[in-house]
């Protein structure tokens, strides 16, 4: 009597060695996917951080302005 599949124990190790595939790359894609979410926040946190020294410089730089326009008006 004939199977249907030539060798079953070939089948059965192909199917094995495709699950194991199909966990790895579930597994990197999920790995993949924790490093670039931490990737991102940690760039906007720089980005962020960058953002708010250079509003406190403009600020002061503002009021700086402020002093010395005030100093000029007065010498007027």
């Amino acid at each position: 009597m004939e199977t249907a599949v030539p060798n079953p124990i070939e089948v059965g190790k192909n199917i094995v060695d495709i699950g194991f595939m199909v966990v790895t790359s579930a597994g990197y894609l999920v790995y993949s996917a924790i490093i670039i979410f931490f990737f991102v926040k940690w760039f906007v946190r720089i980005v962020n951080g960058i953002i708010k020294d250079q509003q406190q410089i403009l600020n002061e730089m503002l009021l700086l302005l402020k002093k010395m326009y005030e100093i000029i008006k007065s010498l007027e």
